[in-house]
């Protein structure tokens, strides 16, 4: 019950809580009662203490629809090549190097996009530590990493092999999985997942 909830809205108001905690319960005695409130119980309720409790339910209303609210997708990561053409778009184009991160939910849907670093036209500092706190803080449940390559020679160098295998293995660690890792060209992209040069998780 979230009686302890509300009983801390009261307080915060200057209320007894004892008096409202027992007219909130004779009205909502569940708490899946809060979800079919009718709009003569809810009035009803107002009554007791308008100001009050209009702002309860306000608030209550607002919780719930953050609860229902979700990121919104981008696109599905469900295959390589519909990824791999949209990262060609966000940076394939791009003069400098950079590093990119795609935050993807349970369903591969890509939730967060995100530029890193930014290096020279041969070369990104990147650090696996600012990545996964970014994809932490977006409650990712998997990541994609994305770099560019100015050249246009998309084919992984081994600093590009050997850096993508350290976030792959770091990744399985932390429960947040690489799923791959890209590199894009305005012309072309690579997939190190397809062209099996990490492994592929199960």
């Amino acid at each position: 019950m979230i009686l302890a909830q509300v009983q801390q809205f009261y307080e915060s108001l200057g209320h007894q809580p004892r008096h409202e905690l027992a007219t909130f319960q004779r009205y909502f005695p569940h708490d899946y009662s809060l979800n079919e409130i009718d709009d003569e119980t809810a009035q009803t309720f107002i009554a007791h203490n308008p100001s009050a409790n209009q702002a309860l339910l306000l608030g209550i209303s607002i919780g719930q629809q953050v609860v229902k609210a979700r990121r919104p997708s981008l696109l599905s990561a469900q295959h390589s090549a519909t990824f791999g053409h949209f990262a060609q778009k966000e940076i394939g184009g791009q003069a400098q190097e950079q590093l990119c991160l795609a935050m993807v939910d349970t369903q591969l849907n890509v939730i967060g996009w995100e530029v890193v670093f930014v290096g020279t036209l041969t070369q990104v500092t990147a650090s696996p530590r600012e990545i996964f706190q970014r994809a932490l803080k977006a409650n990712a449940y998997a990541i994609i990493m994305v770099h560019n390559h100015p050249s246009g020679n998309v084919h992984p160098s081994a600093h590009d092999l050997s850096f993508s295998q350290k976030l792959f293995e770091l990744g399985k660690t932390m429960n947040l999985p690489l799923l791959d890792s890209f590199i894009v060209s305005q012309q072309d992209y690579w997939s190190m997942i397809e062209n099996q040069q990490l492994e592929r998780l199960a």
